[in-house]
This record gives C-alpha cells, structure tokens and sequence, in this order.
C-alpha cells in the first residue's frame, strides 16, 4: 500500500472517530440534576461483582442518592468522573482497591400525539430526534375513541427551564440545527395534534355512520337467512 492510500485511510478512520469521542467526551462531563438516574457496577480488585451496593439510583430533589454502607451521597453537580471518585474513595473503605462503573442519564418527558408517551431516561449525547423516536415517532396516527388523529410535527413544543419554543420536525422541512440539537434533564417534548376541520369531522362522522349502518344491514341479512 502506497504511503498516500496509506494516509487517506488514517484521515478517514481519524474523521469517523471524531464524531465518536466528541459524544463520549461530553457524556463524561455532563453534571447530575436532580431527577437524573445513576447506574452503578462495583466490583472487588478479584472481579467479583457486588451487586448489594450497585443498581440503578434515581436522584431525589435536593440531588441526593442513598447507598449501602455510606448512607445518603449528595450527588448533584458532579460528573460522572467526579462521580465514581467519590464512589471509589467510599467503597474503598469496605472493599480493597474496588473497581466502579458509572453510567448516567438524564429524565425528559414527552407527551401529546405520540404512541407512547411517558417519562425516559437517556443518555447526555442524545438528541430530541432519539428521544422522539423513543416514544415512537410524530409523523403517525393515534387512537383516541376509535378515531385516527394524526399529529403536527411542525409544532413540536419543547419546554426547557421554563421557556417554551416551538420546533418544526417535519421531514422535508427540518433543519441540520433541530437534527442536532441534544436533550437536556427536565426537558419536556409536547407533540400537538393537528387542527381538526369541519370537513374532516363530516368524513369521519359519516365514515362511521357508513361502517354503522352497513353492520346493521350484514346482521338483518344473516338473521333472515337464517
């Protein structure tokens, strides 16, 4: 191999990683919130795991978290760096040389015309796209007394700190900025549903009115063929 193909290669494998250890990096340095969740694996210097003081922690609202042995942990402010010194110096004093992993995310909650609305909890890199494409996506139809309403990605609300912004998530119109944009703890992602219109109403109504009616004739056809 030439020392040109060479060095195309090491750019191309240099520009794929980039991306990569960008999102690491900032999940590393992302500070706990109240509301957040910890989830944390200790193991002793022989590998054995210590499942009594590890699991998932969800911090309280004065960003507190309770953990065996060391009691209540004021953990809010810290990254996840931070994090596992302060767990690695606690543990110590119970367990020789304990090795700790921590993973951290942030809650948001999404409601409105989504099928499946709730509170998640995700990782710091990801963004408002993942996060509705967790609840299943805004360009759909849900259920609701039997009718189809389908929702308006062009007036996606988020909340964020108290300020509400309207973001435009339809396909052919989105911009690179909302594609990119990461969720932060609290936010909270509202899919309205579209306008109703009169028309809309009279097909629907009589939609339902045909299906109706059509039942009741296949029923007196059955009864009398009977």
């Amino acid at each position: 191999m030439s020392s040109r193909a060479r060095r195309t290669l090491l750019l191309a494998g240099l520009l794929a990683w980039a991306p990569q250890a960008a999102r690491s990096q900032q999940a590393s340095s992302y500070v706990l919130q109240p509301g957040d969740k910890v989830t944390i694996d200790v193991f002793t210097s022989a590998g054995a795991r210590v499942d009594v003081v590890g699991g998932e922690r969800i911090l309280d609202r004065n960003g507190d978290i309770y953990l065996p042995y060391l009691g209540t942990v004021h953990v809010s402010g810290l990254d996840q760096v931070s994090l596992r010194d302060v767990l690695v110096a606690g543990f110590g004093g119970f367990y020789s040389e304990p090795v700790i992993n921590v993973k951290v995310q942030l809650r948001i909650n999404i409601t409105g015309a989504v099928p499946r609305p709730g509170q998640y909890f995700m990782d710091p890199t990801a963004t408002l796209m993942d996060a509705l494409s967790l609840a299943g996506g805004v360009n759909v139809e849900y259920a609701v007394a039997g009718s189809q309403i389908p929702a308006d990605p062009r007036r996606v609300q988020l909340i964020r700190a108290g300020e509400r912004r309207t973001v435009n998530f339809h396909p052919a119109e989105i911009a690179e900025e909302t594609l990119q944009t990461v969720v932060r703890s609290g936010d909270w992602i509202h899919v309205p549903a579209q306008n109703r219109t009169r028309v809309r109403d009279e097909v629907m109504f009589w939609g339902t009115m045909l299906s109706f009616v059509t039942g009741v004739i296949s029923l007196v056809f059955i009864l009398n063929k009977g």
